[in-house]
């Protein structure tokens, strides 16, 4: 059975781009697109001045803006701990990753896309991508390394999902913002390691995580 790993996109994302526009999106992206136009800025980014200044502008450019692909327009500490520029085996982080996206479905890493701004819980995102999203992930085995939000977009029979928590004083919670770098590291290994079965995540130990058979626990 094959295996997919999804990873969630970063909010944050380069500028510009080297491809041409979209040429076409499909209706649920076209949809919203619609209804970002007709939202209330503030509340649907929950910004300020300059910064809502430029999520506005980005949006209202994303049908001709110029493109690049995923992996190279999303960043932040996911994307930089997976280091996808030194990866060896590009070609299977491309087949076996996708990201979740709250304007464009599931996006494999050489999917070209334009700059754009939409949270996942936004507009409805997830529950509009929900039908489509799984249908790809029919007969699939998932790696789901997706926030919860994310995972209200996607539905799958076969999977496991990964969690990072910590453990202090006896107590666990999640590793949230701290889990993301150990996060893009664990997809790294997954690749470079060929790995797509889950009795193999024992073998991954960094930063003090230890796979328990439920989730990787990290004592502090």
């Amino acid at each position: 059975m094959k295996t997919i790993i999804l990873i969630p996109p970063s909010e944050g994302k380069a500028d510009g781009g080297n491809d041409t526009p979209l040429q076409s999106v499909s209706g649920i992206t076209a949809d919203l697109i619609e209804a970002i136009k007709g939202a209330d800025p503030k509340k649907l980014y929950g910004l300020k001045e300059k910064a809502l200044e430029k999520a506005v502008a980005v949006n209202e450019a994303v049908l001709s803006s110029q493109t690049m692909p995923a992996i190279e327009r999303y960043t932040g500490v996911v994307y930089d701990a997976i280091d996808y520029p030194s990866l060896k085996n590009k070609s299977d982080f491309d087949e076996k990753v996708r990201i979740v996206s709250g304007l464009f479905g599931l996006v494999r890493p050489t999917d070209l896309i334009p700059n754009y701004r939409l949270k996942i819980d936004k507009l409805k995102a997830a529950k509009l991508w929900m039908d489509t999203n799984s249908e790809q992930l029919k007969n699939i085995f998932v790696i789901d390394l997706l926030p919860q939000a994310h995972k209200k977009a996607v539905r799958y029979d076969n999977g496991i999902e990964v969690e990072f928590v910590l453990k202090k004083a006896g107590k666990k919670m999640p590793a949230g913002h701290q889990g993301k770098h150990i996060k893009g590291r664990f997809v790294r290994w997954l690749i470079e390691n060929n790995v797509t079965d889950p009795t193999d995540f024992p073998r991954f130990e960094e930063e003090g995580y230890k796979w328990t058979g439920e989730v990787f626990l990290k004592e502090v």
